[in-house]
């Protein structure tokens, strides 16, 4: 790297008949960075044998300080336009390379992604196409870090994962005291990354209970996280890796992938369309495509299967590869968008992203003022309010949090809600028995006019579809911080009493909300272990414990004054669908996948609530 740094990778290259390495032969290159040990991208995914017999090199690079490489591990800041721009640098050794043709392409997901993004949007890239999913960029606003203030519960497990590879370069002291509260904690140790996380299901959770974020065993010890937590309200420190104005350096044709419950999914769509309207040249605006599946980042029990949803995104990707840097036809038609529609459960083929004629439609909350548990009386109507309306309250207790089900986490998906129907602290609004068909597809906004008792408060809003059994699936939620209601870089505490505006936007899709079902919405402030605990005062957020946590009562205005709504994008029941069929179909395995139970059969979830603390 410029700065001297060496860095690690395998080499992956084509063999001749009689199993001899070519060594005289160019080939175009495809690039993986990551930072989870480079001999995993092969056990896990098989993507460098698989593009080696195509015909490709491949090279998997471990990232600056994890694997072989040297340098400290400091994630996401060494990838771009900062002072160290070890994905340029990479780029440009391999085209020095004799195995190298001058054809490059860069794959890989989550962090792999986000690698991939952060160098496209450099200035001196030389990457010739690009196959990304759901990139971890974006860190202080809709990153696994930081969304709308609140700190994502993915932070704090996959820190503590990467806590080993971290230590080692950060010294002996580092290291003996790691090891120290893992042995204390029953971390499970040797292992790293995904395979950690993975080992530790709701460990860390555990792990954390009674502890400030600053005291947390293990991660406490981890400059990168005290970086996050000392940084909480300054976006200048992550601006490394937000990509924000900078979507005009991109010059590469870019297949986006990703899930309607990946915690990355925004960031996918954000990337594709400002790629798409803003990049360096006609060719890359016009070079970008689209896939986004009903997955979430990664196989759980919590997700219920979609037929035809088995996409086999390695050879997806291929194809992608063969495209640009072999010049290959595609095999079938060229959608620049491919959805699946849940609900209909199929593929579609689409002109861009959002639907240029959906419909951005007003949906408002209506009660008596008991709209508390599913059995309540909070309605969900196209007719607005008028007059006054009974106020909707309820008591928020940090220390007893709403489990979260589902959702655009890392192990998240599409779960049964029915185990939080009876909370009190959980209001719901619902809409009569749909009589036809209804399409949700696109980004969703909420507007709440709400106060609380308290100097700070969560407010957590999910758009859920009810079955006529009386099941319900989170299809999209959203959160926001009433402590950042003007500013996200300048907290101020809230009036206790007052009544604040908040826009709340939640995750987009599309669902098809079927005939005899109905539409609900629910409001909560929190929900763990998806997202922090709001200690409900206004407090060093990151230096709080359990003995700073307040009792709040939370209300919600629906009056003719103060509408609180949510706003879906509508697509009209008689615009002409492209149904395909399913993409590159791949049999039952793989990393999006799990058990193929129905979604028609698929019990509640109840796991969460056993495995979870109370807070």
């Amino acid at each position: 790297m410029r700065d001297g740094v060496a860095l690690s990778g395998d080499l992956y290259l084509p063999v001749t008949a009689s199993h001899d390495f070519a060594v005289d032969a160019r080939y175009p290159v495809v690039i993986v960075r990551t930072p989870y040990n480079k001999l995993f991208v092969q056990g896990s995914f098989g993507t460098p044998t698989c593009l080696a017999r195509r015909g490709y090199a491949v090279l998997v690079q471990d990232v600056r300080g994890t694997g072989g490489s040297g340098g400290r591990f400091d994630p996401m800041m060494n990838e771009g336009w900062g002072e160290l721009q070890d994905g340029i640098d990479t780029v440009r050794w391999v085209k020095q390379q004799p195995w190298c043709n001058g054809r490059v392409g860069t794959t890989g997901q989550s962090y792999m992604g986000g690698t991939q993004m952060l160098h496209l949007m450099t200035e001196g890239n030389e990457v010739d196409a690009a196959f990304v999913q759901v990139p971890a960029v974006n860190p202080f606003t809709n990153g696994w870090i930081y969304r709308a203030g609140v700190m994502d519960g993915t932070s704090l497990g996959w820190t503590m994962a990467m806590a080993f590879v971290a230590a080692l370069s950060l010294g002996e002291e580092v290291i003996a005291a790691v090891a120290d509260d893992a042995r204390a904690t029953g971390l499970p140790a040797g292992a790293a990354g995904p395979q950690m996380l993975m080992a530790m299901g709701g460990l860390p959770f555990q792990i954390a209970q009674g502890h400030s974020l600053r005291n947390i065993p293990i991660n406490r010890h981890i400059s990168f996280w005290n970086d996050w937590l000392d940084n909480r309200d300054n976006p200048a420190f992550f601006g490394n890796a937000d990509m924000e104005g900078r979507f005009d350096k991109v010059k590469a044709p870019v297949l986006h992938f990703s899930g309607w419950y990946d915690l990355f999914n925004d960031n996918t769509l954000e990337a594709f369309v400002n790629i798409s309207r803003h990049g360096a040249t006609q060719a890359a605006r016009d070079g970008q495509r689209l896939v986004v599946g009903p997955w979430s980042h990664e196989a759980s029990d919590m997700l219920c299967h979609f037929p035809g949803a088995l996409v086999d995104d390695v050879a997806m990707m291929a194809a992608w590869m063969d495209r640009h840097l072999l010049g290959i036809a595609p095999n079938g038609e060229d959608h620049r968008v491919t959805l699946y529609v849940m609900g209909e459960n199929r593929w579609r083929a689409e002109q861009d992203w959002p639907l240029a004629d959906a419909q951005p439609t007003l949906f408002y909350l209506h009660s008596g003022g008991s709209a508390n548990g599913a059995g309540g009386d909070g309605r969900l109507s196209l007719f607005p309010p008028e007059g006054d309306q009974p106020v909707d309250s309820y008591i928020s207790d940090p220390r007893n949090p709403v489990p979260s089900l589902g959702g655009n986490s890392l192990h998240g998906g599409p779960a049964d809600q029915r185990p939080n129907d009876h909370r009190p602290d959980v209001l719901f609004y619902t809409t009569e028995v749909l009589e036809e068909d209804m399409e949700v597809t696109g980004p969703i906004c909420a507007t709440l006019y709400a106060q609380s008792s308290a100097r700070d408060a969560d407010w957590h809003v999910k758009l859920i579809d009810v079955f006529p059994d009386g099941r319900s699936y989170n299809v999209a939620n959203g959160v926001t911080r009433a402590r950042y209601r003007t500013s996200r870089s300048t907290p101020e505490p809230l009036a206790p009493g007052a009544v604040e505006r908040y826009e709340i936007a939640l995750s987009a899709t599309s669902n098809i909300f079927k005939k005899g079902h109905c539409v609900r919405v629910v409001i909560s402030s929190s929900d763990y272990p998806n997202c922090e605990i709001n200690p409900q005062d206004f407090v060093d957020l990151s230096a709080a414990t359990p003995e700073d946590f307040q009792v709040a009562r939370q209300s919600i205005h629906h009056a003719e004054a103060r509408p609180s709504a949510i706003e879906l994008p509508l697509v009209p029941a008689d615009r002409p669908r492209r149904w395909i069929d399913t993409p590159f179909p791949s049999a039952a395995s793989g990393r999006f996948y799990t058990r193929p139970v129905p979604l028609e059969e698929s019990p509640p979830i109840e796991l969460p609530l056993e495995r979870l603390p109370k807070a």
